[in-house]
């Protein structure tokens, strides 16, 4: 495990902890951390003496393609019993944007065509915006992409000089998917929308996605991200649509 991944861990485990959160050393597996995570570090402690009024949020990106992605799936044996999976002769592609938070499930979603900026900053300031009406901050744990970063995006640049005092990023490494829990949330909305379907239009698959968003509830989410709330959670949620 490295230091960024660890914080990462570490954060999630203190937003489930009563509030204040033990000091960083408490938090860590085991002393041997210590060479990774200084238990002085100051961005951590940082984070750790905002959580008490902070939501933390996770976003992340999931693509959905009109070719559909191949997998096992059950069938009759025999080629009369086999299903046959359709791909379009020309594909597309948009991207869906998920943001949800640890503690109580809630999600924004949007569609877009692509990873860009825009739309990204966009959920950014709603989740920003939800969290001061409730009068607090907004953490939010999101990967590396150019457009999650103030060196790779002039608009979240921007944002986060605009919004300094009432967010603040947290980032997952470079190709370690699992450090960010949404990530579990994306392979139910695989396995539910993209694989081995059998759509024939972009407007009939991004139906699906909007589906299974509606059908969502945020006990399900935080079930899905592994959360320590689920257990806690109603069955029913704040959940919000973004076109």
């Amino acid at each position: 495990m490295g230091k960024k991944r660890l914080k990462v861990e570490v954060l999630l485990a203190a937003a489930a902890l009563p509030s204040p959160p033990p000091p960083l050393a408490a938090l860590l597996p085991d002393l041997s951390f210590s060479d990774l995570l200084s238990p002085a570090d100051p961005f951590m402690n940082k984070l750790l003496a905002l959580l008490p009024q902070a939501d933390l949020y996770l976003q992340d990106e999931v693509q959905i393609a009109l070719h559909p992605t191949i997998t096992r799936v059950w069938c009759r044996k025999g080629r009369r019993g086999q299903r046959l999976v359709q791909a379009p002769g020309r594909n597309e592609k948009q991207w869906g944007l998920g943001l949800v938070d640890w503690r109580d499930g809630w999600v924004d979603w949007a569609v877009a065509a692509g990873r860009q900026a825009a739309p990204c900053c966009a959920q950014v300031r709603r989740a920003v915006e939800r969290s001061r009406a409730r009068g607090r901050r907004a953490i939010i744990v999101l990967d590396n992409l150019g457009i999650h970063t103030w060196r790779g995006s002039t608009l979240l640049r921007d944002l986060l000089e605009e919004l300094q005092d009432q967010l603040t990023l947290v980032y997952t490494p470079p190709y370690d998917p699992d450090a960010n829990r949404i990530e579990w949330l994306w392979r139910v909305f695989r396995a539910a929308v993209t694989h081995n379907h059998q759509r024939q239009t972009m407007a009939e698959l991004l139906e699906d996605a909007a589906t299974w968003q509606e059908d969502l509830t945020a006990s399900a989410v935080l079930q899905h991200i592994g959360s320590p709330f689920a257990r806690h959670a109603q069955p029913a949620g704040d959940l919000t649509n973004a076109a």
